[in-house]
């Protein structure tokens, strides 16, 4: 990553909006349309304060600048630059089509004073700005607002849907500024610049369609579904020219096909969902069709997907919902799959950490688990292909996937290097091809790393040659899915789809537990049940700071106590260097002194030590979020995370034993005969909130 400059040019955003010019000119070339090319013509015929201040107001989300509000001092003389731009047909006065975009741009203040000015007396200072907008907009006239307010002075910038476009042929998504070029130029934003750039699109005409069906999608976001307007437009739509336009047009009619539904005008939903080709819009159809009885036409639907499914899950759904309604099952395949997984349990402080709940019990099996969900695959395919996928063309260096996995023709442009290497995986030779991890920047990335190496030593290597093949036929239709945990004991390698209270399975869960299932892979589905586990391990933690926040304050020692099955079976502790003075009233408070520190280690030095600790364990502390943020923040220092479910003795106290007239941690301690000698010193605290936690846990099992 680049150095953060401390300031830009002044004119950095004129820079950014040449060079994206130059860029989509370059890639496009004689195929940039007509208004494209006049666009770019006039706009270089302009000095350059008046292209400034064009791309100033383009940039901006307002529809309609005054004078007033235009005040950019590296542009200079802002009314020379505005004559020009008006002149060239850049910008023009405001009109009455303009008079709601205006009230849009007015805030709440200006909208009740000018319902004051205008004698509507009904207006409510607590409405909405929207209700507000709309009220005036009825009972004002244009007219009348223009006699009220001076608007003499207020601009419409011209071109914005050129801009617009140019920014879509440029980012492939909708976009209406250049954010991305200043937060690279200031070394926020990492790039990496390619030597060869692919166009992202097959023309600019399929370019505009798409264009067309994002704005459209979202108008529909933005205002919430209303079909009608757009449906009737539908015979003028783009045709679509790719699988790109043709995606976007898909999910257009779809969201349509909604809109219709939730009115239930089923008919127009039908219709809607019949022009579409994507699965969702399928799916929709044959269960209004059932709905209404039309039998024979969905089985005629469900053969047909079966017979020559899209993906996984198009088949899956239709064999479903084919045997449920006509085959005489009264569960479907989904239902029986989770039915068939096995219930573990778990301790319910694991409720919001599933996954780690599943790790820390299915360790008593033997298993080393991994939460790897979505990531795993994803990241050995790319080890497995760097040589390719580093050289591969880019739409832009902003855009870190290449165009041929967007497109899904990886395995077409590379075909000989993808049929060598999964040939050399599958005879068992991942290694000799595997290309090693970059050197982490964070300790997380040096784990995840080992992750990946230990799963390619103890997999079979036929079955993750078949995944690495399917990868590299659709790694966009396999990027997510994935089941939650990697499980590795000895030679033995399984996947486990975790499942807690009231979650169901997905069709792509299923989908890929089948892929890696059919690979030879071990799957599972585990579903949790929370309930008080006697054999959880606890550890019940004290630090002591060099004082109260997180953000700035550094651990100085930390004591632990590591409790399982009610009895205490081992410590932790040591101090730690925080490398900066121990206040007075701290080593009042404490009686550590910055030469019983001098010598001791820092956090890095211990992180691995207390983390192996901590391994599988719930964490404990009075106000535990005190202790738990300052050890969260000494990791994250380090580029490392630091995730445990958490239990306060502090706050279980106060709920299970009511009444008392204090809950510090020595008043309890007297309160219920708890040994507590050298308070605040971490060790000696950590043993006696194990003791509170001992009555905790006592009412928590009489309350389950």
């Amino acid at each position: 990553m680049r150095p953060v400059q401390a300031l830009l040019p002044p004119t950095y955003y004129h820079t950014h909006f040449r060079e994206m010019m130059a860029f989509v000119t370059g890639l496009y070339g004689d195929g940039l349309g007509l208004d494209e090319r006049e666009f770019m013509a006039r706009f270089e015929q302009l000095g350059e304060p008046a292209q400034c201040l064009y791309i100033r107001m383009v940039n901006r989300k307002t529809a309609i600048f005054r004078m007033r509000d235009l005040n950019y001092p590296e542009i200079g003389d802002i009314a020379a630059a505005m004559d020009q731009l008006t002149r060239h047909g850049f910008v023009r006065g405001l009109e009455c089509g303009d008079y709601r975009a205006c009230l849009d741009s007015m805030t709440k203040p200006d909208l009740v004073r000018l319902a004051k000015v205008a004698g509507l007396p009904d207006m409510r200072s607590n409405w909405s700005k929207g209700d507000m907008v709309a009220y005036v907009h009825d009972l004002l006239s244009y007219d009348n607002f223009t006699e009220i307010e001076d608007i003499g002075a207020s601009f419409v910038p011209h071109f914005r849907e050129r801009v617009g476009f140019l920014l879509y042929l440029y980012f492939g998504k909708l976009n209406d500024n250049l954010i991305d070029f200043t937060l690279r130029d200031l070394g926020i934003l990492s790039v990496k610049a390619r030597e060869t750039h692919a166009a992202r699109f097959e023309s600019v005409d399929d370019a505009r369609a798409g264009y067309f069906y994002r704005q459209r999608l979202s108008e529909l976001k933005a205002k919430g579904i209303d079909p009608n307007p757009l449906a009737a437009q539908i015979e003028t739509f783009p045709a679509a020219l790719s699988d790109h336009s043709q995606g976007l047009r898909d999910r257009l009619l779809y969201r349509l096909g909604q809109g219709f539904e939730a009115c239930k005008d089923y008919g127009r939903a039908l219709d809607l969902y019949g022009r579409s080709q994507a699965f969702d819009s399928q799916e929709r159809r044959i269960r209004l069709l059932y709905a209404q009885g039309a039998v024979d036409e969905v089985k005629a639907l469900l053969d047909d997907i079966m017979a020559n499914p899209a993906h996984d899950e198009a088949y899956i759904f239709a064999d479903d919902f084919y045997s449920r309604k006509f085959g005489g099952r009264r569960t479907g395949v989904l239902t029986e799959l989770l039915r068939s997984g096995r219930t573990v349990v778990v301790d319910d402080l694991y409720r919001g950490y599933p996954e780690a709940g599943a790790i820390q019990a299915l360790s008593a099996e033997g298993w080393r688990g991994y939460h790897v969900e979505n990531t795993l695959w994803p990241s050995l395919f790319w080890r497995v292909f760097h040589d390719e996928l580093s050289t591969a063309p880019v739409c832009n260096d902003f855009d870190p996937v290449p165009k041929c996995l967007r497109d899904g023709r990886f395995h077409i442009d590379y075909a000989d290097a993808v049929v060598a290497k999964i040939a050399a995986v599958r005879d068992g030779h991942i290694a000799d091809i595997l290309t090693p991890a970059r050197p982490p920047d964070q300790e997380e990335e040096r784990l995840w790393g080992e992750v990946i190496d230990a799963f390619v030593a103890h997999a079979a290597p036929c079955a993750i040659a078949t995944v690495l093949e399917a990868f590299a036929h659709n790694y966009y239709g396999l990027r997510d899915g994935f089941p939650d945990l990697l499980l590795i004991r000895g030679d033995e390698v399984r996947f486990v789809e975790v499942k807690a209270e009231g979650d169901q399975i997905r069709r792509n869960q299923l989908a890929r537990l089948n892929l890696l299932k059919s690979a030879g892979f071990d799957v599972e589905i585990v579903r949790l049940s929370y309930r008080i586990d006697p054999q959880q391990t606890y550890v019940v933690v004290d630090v002591e700071t060099t004082g109260g926040r997180s953000i700035y304050d550094r651990v100085t020692e930390i004591g632990a106590v590591k409790v399982r099955g009610g009895e205490v079976i081992d410590v932790w502790q040591s101090l730690i260097n925080p490398k900066r003075p121990i206040p007075a009233f701290i080593t009042e408070l404490t009686g550590i002194t910055h030469d019983m520190v001098r010598d001791a280690p820092t956090f890095d030095q211990v992180a691995d030590a207390f983390a192996d600790f901590m391994e599988g364990a719930i964490f404990v502390a009075h106000n535990v979020n005190f202790d738990y943020g300052l050890i969260s923040a000494e990791y994250r220092r380090i580029g490392r995370g630091f995730k445990h479910p958490k239990l306060c003795t502090c706050a279980s106290m106060r709920k299970h034993y009511p009444g008392l007239s204090a809950y510090g941690l020595a008043p309890l301690s007297r309160e219920f005969g708890i040994e507590l000698i050298g308070h605040h010193r971490a060790l000696n605290d950590a043993h006696a909130a194990a003791g509170l936690l001992a009555l905790v846990n006592e009412q928590r099992a009489l309350k389950e």
